[in-house]
């Protein structure tokens, strides 16, 4: 029988022990031996900008704002940063996982600007560990220009990336303005990363920042059997296929999920063995009816199918009102989560872009 459960909790679970694809035979003993476990979140920071409006403008059109409201300036945000500062807020409120043994740090490129101070002091007020950030002496921090209409909730972005692009030369990232004989000596070893994130239990990507440097700390976090979350929210880009093999469990939403399949041969060749056949035919059956018709499951298994061909491992497919699902590795079977019910009078407004679930 399909199961209905809390992927919050799969996901406390996974935070508070080490429980990586590879390696399946030696799982719990990393986490044995860490008193204290920590997360990290490799990710993007932005200082954003939301400009409330009726309406998104037309092609040429100029819209003022609404009456009587200022754009709110410098916001802290970015997929990584706000993960990061979430991350430490459900650490502390949790009954499931003691404050005092879990920490949440960062890592990220800030901007040499003004605005990387208002990041910063987001992220360590928060309690979030920002020892592992950078800091660009060339590029200014990332930042995001966001409309938003707050009748619906509705947003629609430009971003600048700045450092969250740019400020990577040491990770072996070549932009057009870096002298590379001044950075060939000072590029990071795949030895002075794992010393940077071996005493983390799990660590989350997203894509905002360089396909490199994500997959550099996958790689190097799946040799030593630290689980991997990677987003797939941000940037529409190819993914290689060993990052899908690094990541335990890849993140998309449903339009991300078909962009990102769509990248990816179907392999024909594969034969389904008849357990898969099972569990897919079982999934249709019974989520379906509870998702309605504006979602088409067999499209969704699908395409979570292809991409697991070419090396993905667990596949969590947010659907937002219709809520999510999580395609276990190998197609073992398939978790179905309803979205929660909100209070009476409450609203979701979307603050970290306009693909944000």
């Amino acid at each position: 029988m399909i199961q209905t459960v809390n992927l919050f909790r799969v996901f406390l679970s996974i935070s508070a022990i080490v429980t990586p694809c590879s390696g399946d035979n030696n799982v719990g003993q990393l986490s044995s031996q860490k008193t204290i476990r920590s997360i990290l979140v490799a990710g993007s920071l932005n200082a954003d900008t939301f400009l409330p409006i009726s309406r998104f403008p037309s092609s040429g059109e100029n819209l003022t704002l609404l009456p009587n409201t200022h754009p709110l300036v410098d916001v802290p945000g970015g997929k990584g940063c706000n993960q990061a500062i979430a991350c430490a807020k459900l650490s502390s409120s949790t009954q499931q996982i003691q404050p005092e043994t879990l920490r949440v740090a960062f890592l990220g490129q800030f901007g040499n600007d003004a605005a990387s101070q208002i990041l910063e002091s987001a992220l360590t007020t928060n309690n979030v560990d920002i020892k592992l950030c950078g800091k660009s002496q060339h590029h200014p921090s990332g930042r995001g220009y966001v409309m938003i209409v707050p009748d619906s909730g509705e947003v629609s972005a430009v971003i600048s990336p700045g450092s969250n692009f740019y400020g990577w030369s040491k990770w072996g990232v070549k932009n057009p303005t870096d002298n590379d004989q001044q950075h060939a000596d000072e590029l990071l070893t795949d030895e002075e990363i794992t010393h940077m994130i071996s005493s983390h239990s799990l660590l989350q990507l997203q894509c905002e920042i360089p396909d490199l440097v994500n997959k550099r700390l996958a790689s190097v976090a799946n040799k030593l059997q630290i689980p991997v979350i990677l987003d797939v929210g941000g940037e529409d880009r190819h993914m290689d296929p060993e990052l899908l093999k690094c990541c335990d469990y890849l993140i998309p939403n449903e339009t991300e999920l078909e962009r990102l399949a769509g990248r990816y041969p179907d392999d024909e060749r594969q034969q389904e063995d008849d357990k898969i056949e099972t569990t897919v035919q079982q999934a249709i059956d019974e989520i379906q009816p509870l998702i309605g018709r504006s979602l088409h499951v067999p499209t969704l298994l699908q395409h979570a199918r292809r991409l697991q061909q070419n090396g993905a491992n667990h596949i969590l497919i947010t659907l937002g009102s219709h809520g999510s699902l999580l395609v276990k590795k190998n197609f073992s079977s398939v978790l179905y989560q309803p979205s929660c019910q909100l209070p009476t009078g409450a609203r979701v407004v979307l603050m970290d872009g306009p693909d944000s679930r």
